[in-house]
């Protein structure tokens, strides 16, 4: 299947570090809109690469989302399985 996700500025809701900041698209971070990663049969994971912007600033730790926003089934052969995007509840420490 076809994983299609976006990255985006994160969210600080409840953050232990003072220092902790959003990461801000095309300055911190390239952003993606519309990229995906493959899943086949029987994988339990992806790698996603985010390209980071180097300054040359130190900067404190920075948060940015993956949105998952699509899931495409690339053959037929999984029967009547249809792939769906579901709530996930995740928390940043």
């Amino acid at each position: 299947m076809k994983l299609y996700y976006s990255l985006v500025p994160g969210q600080l809701t409840e953050s232990r570090d003072v220092n902790t900041q959003l990461a801000t698209p095309g300055v911190s971070f390239v952003a993606t809109d519309d990229a995906f990663v493959v899943v086949v049969t029987g994988q339990s994971s992806a790698k996603i690469n985010v390209d980071l912007i180097d300054d040359g600033i130190p900067r404190p730790t920075q948060v940015l989302l993956v949105n998952l926003t699509r899931v495409d089934l690339l053959s037929s052969s999984s029967g009547d399985f249809a792939p769906r995007l579901g709530e996930l509840n995740t928390r940043l420490v």
